[in-house]
C-alpha cells in the first residue's frame, strides 16, 4: 500500500469491497414512510475555538473570527431551520472558550445542536494545561450545553424530531480518560440506545450526527495506520446498527477529519464528513434534507484572504497532517495534499433516488 497513491488507493478496491459507490449511486435506501417538506441545515465542524491562541495548522488566533463569520453566514441564509456543531467546539476542554463560542453561537437566529469532540473536555496530559485557563470535564461540557442538545439527563447523547417525519440523533464516541488516544469507541449503551431508537422510529428519516467517522477517507486511516484513530475503534459495530436500519437511517454526519466534504455510500448509509471551521479550507456547510434526497454546499468562511492563505500555508507545512505517501514536501505532493484537502469536486453537490 505505502508505494499507492491515492488515486490508486481509491481505485484499488480497498474501498470497493466495503460496497462504497461513486456519486452516481442512490442517495437513500428507500424513501422514509412519513413524508415531509425539504428541511434545510446548517453545520460547523472542529472550530477549535481559542481566545488565546497563535495560528498553526489551527488557525487559533483566527478562531474566534471564523466562528463569528460562521454564525453570520448561516444566519443569512434562506429558510434554516437547526444547525449542528459536529465536536471539537475548542481547543483542549477550556471554560473560557467555551463560555465565548457559546456567546456566538448563541447569536443563531435558529436552534442550534451540540456534540462533543475529544478537544471538548480537560486533557489528561497535565503539559496540556495552560495558565489563565480552567477545564471542562465532559459531564460539565454536558452540563454547560444543556438545552442545545443535551436534555439535562446528564446522557453525552440526544435525539430530537425536528418536523414529523424527520429527527436528528447527536452520538458521543470520545474517550476522555485517555491520555494519548484522540481515537473513540461508541460504547455499548449508545449503540443499544440507536438500535431501539432507529426501531422505534423505522417511520420516520433519522440523521446520525456524530464526531468521529465510521470509515476511513484515506489509507493512513485504516487499520493500523497512522491516522486510524480518525475513526472509532468499533465502526464496524456503528455502522452494523445503522445499515440494519439504512431506511430509517440513511445519512451519517461526522467532523475530526478536517477535510472538504465528501460523501461514500455503504449498506445504503450514506456517510458525510464536515469540514472544519478552523482549518484550511476553512468552510461550514448548508445542506438539505428530503425523503427523496440530499443536497449541499459548503460555504468558505468569510475571513480576510490573507487569513484563508496563512491557512493554507499552515496546512502545507504540517507534515503530520500530510497523507504519508506524500510527506515530503514537492510542488507535486503539495497539490495532492490540497487536492485531499480542498475536495472542490464535493463542495457542492446533490444524490437523489
Amino acid at each position: 500500500m505505502k508505494n499507492q497513491n491515492r488515486r490508486q488507493f481509491l481505485q484499488s478496491g480497498a474501498f470497493t469491497l466495503m460496497g462504497m459507490s461513486l456519486m452516481g449511486s442512490k442517495a437513500f435506501a428507500a424513501p422514509t414512510k412519513t413524508a415531509f417538506a425539504p428541511v434545510r441545515f446548517g453545520v460547523i465542524s472542529d472550530p477549535h475555538l481559542d481566545i488565546k491562541g497563535k495560528n498553526g495548522m489551527k488557525m487559533s488566533a483566527a478562531s474566534v473570527d471564523c466562528v463569528h463569520q460562521a454564525v453570520k453566514g448561516l444566519n443569512q441564509e434562506t429558510g434554516l431551520s437547526f444547525v449542528v456543531v459536529t465536536g471539537d467546539l475548542l481547543l483542549d476542554g477550556e471554560k473560557e472558550n467555551a463560555e465565548a463560542i457559546k456567546g456566538l453561537l448563541d447569536r443563531l437566529t435558529v436552534p442550534y445542536f451540540v456534540i462533543a469532540g475529544n478537544h471538548d473536555f480537560v486533557p489528561v496530559n497535565p503539559a496540556k494545561h495552560r495558565e489563565g485557563f480552567s477545564y471542562l470535564t465532559i459531564e460539565e461540557f454536558v452540563k454547560f450545553f444543556d438545552g442545545k442538545g443535551y436534555d439535562g439527563s446528564g446522557n453525552r447523547y440526544w435525539a430530537h424530531s425536528v418536523v414529523p417525519g424527520l429527527r436528528i440523533i447527536g452520538l458521543d464516541a470520545n474517550l476522555p480518560l485517555e491520555q494519548k488516544k484522540w481515537g473513540g469507541v461508541l460504547p455499548e449503551e449508545q449503540l443499544e440506545w440507536l438500535d431501539t431508537q432507529l426501531s422505534d422510529h423505522k417511520d420516520e428519516m433519522n440523521i446520525v450526527f456524530m464526531h468521529h467517522n465510521v470509515i476511513p477517507w484515506s489509507s493512513d486511516e485504516l487499520k493500523g495506520g497512522p491516522k486510524q484513530w480518525f475513526c472509532a475503534d468499533n465502526a464496524e459495530a456503528v455502522r452494523a446498527v445503522l445499515e440494519r436500519h439504512a431506511e430509517a437511517a440513511p445519512l451519517m454526519i461526522t467532523g475530526h477529519r478536517h477535510i472538504g466534504m465528501r460523501v461514500s455510500e455503504l449498506g445504503g448509509v450514506n456517510y458525510m464528513v464536515a469540514p472544519s471551521a478552523n482549518t484550511h479550507p476553512m468552510r461550514y456547510s448548508v445542506l438539505t434534507v428530503s425523503p427523496e434526497a440530499v443536497t449541499w454546499k459548503t460555504p468558505m468562511i468569510g475571513v480576510p484572504e490573507s487569513v484563508h492563505i496563512e491557512a493554507l500555508n499552515n496546512l502545507l507545512a504540517a507534515t503530520w497532517w500530510r497523507e504519508t505517501q506524500y510527506a515530503e514536501r514537492s510542488a507535486t505532493s503539495d497539490a495532492e495534499v490540497l487536492e485531499f484537502y480542498e475536495k472542490n469536486s464535493q463542495r457542492i453537490g446533490t444524490k437523489v433516488l
